[in-house]
């Protein structure tokens, strides 16, 4: 069990499900890392990539330890990201 305090509010991480991310390249590649990883494995608000987990975007580790721990998805083994590269342009 770990105690989060994020933006003044409480979490507690029992078993929390693990991010299954799939990398964007040609190889089909994935990377398994845990909400705590997470935190550091991306840069919050400064990639080059769209986040979405679930098919959700998120955008910032708040936000991304707020969706892990709603129902239904607080009680699944893996949850699946994606990450979209940004096209610039217009």
């Amino acid at each position: 069990m770990t105690r989060l305090i994020l933006s003044g509010k409480e979490y507690i991480q029992m078993n929390r499900p693990k991010l299954r991310i799939k990398l964007p390249s040609p190889n089909a590649a994935e990377d398994i890392c845990d909400l705590q990883e997470a935190k550091h494995r991306f840069n919050w608000g400064h990639e080059p990539f769209l986040i979405l987990v679930e098919k959700q975007p998120i955008s910032s580790y708040e936000e991304l330890v707020e969706f892990v721990n709603r129902k239904p998805f607080k009680d699944r083994e893996f949850l699946e990201v994606e990450l979209q590269p940004l096209l610039a342009g217009g």
